[in-house]
């Protein structure tokens, strides 16, 4: 009579093997999961300074562009922290806007009151210079402003460029 005997359990060689193998996917996912999670970082900080530079950009252009003229008294003018201050005149009623920084934060007043931030608490706007520019004809503003945000270990700065016409008298 023959007896059969059956081998069960793995060798030392196949374990390792297996064990090897096994630590390779281990290590490639989470290097895939790591360079996730900075991906969405850096989306997150870019995302955080595109919408707050465009927001305060697109509020401060359309307050130039109404703007009748420049009180160059209560503005600043070719250094940082720049403040613009505005005056709209419609229906024979002034309005004076002032654009300043203050805290990495581009804030307003409207006729002597604080009106509110036109850029995000999340991001920090570390520079904003204000050029006025003139001609015979008309006057215009140059605006130059850096916004960063950090989330996590990742940084994102970029600046903005904007020259605007004012709509004069």
């Amino acid at each position: 009579m023959k007896v059969l005997t059956y081998k069960s359990g793995y060798s030392l060689v196949e374990m390792l093997i297996y064990v090897s193998i096994l630590s390779v996917i281990s290590f490639l996912m989470v290097s895939t999961v790591l360079s996730f999670i900075g991906s969405y970082r850096q989306l997150v900080a870019l995302r955080i300074v595109e919408h707050s530079g465009i927001d305060a950009m697109e509020k401060m252009t359309r307050d130039i562009r109404a703007g009748t003229t420049i009180d160059t008294v209560n503005s600043t003018f070719g250094t940082n922290p720049g403040v613009l201050t505005l005056i709209t005149t419609a229906n024979n009623v002034s309005t004076t806007t002032k654009f300043y920084l203050q805290n990495g934060i581009v804030k307003v007043d409207i006729n002597g009151s604080y009106f509110g931030p036109i850029t995000s608490s999340t991001a920090s706007t570390t520079s904003i210079v204000f050029t006025k520019l003139n001609s015979s004809i008309s006057n215009a503003v140059k605006i130059d402003m850096t916004v960063s945000a950090t989330v996590g270990t990742t940084s994102r700065t970029k600046t903005y460029h904007s020259t605007v016409i004012l709509k004069g008298q």
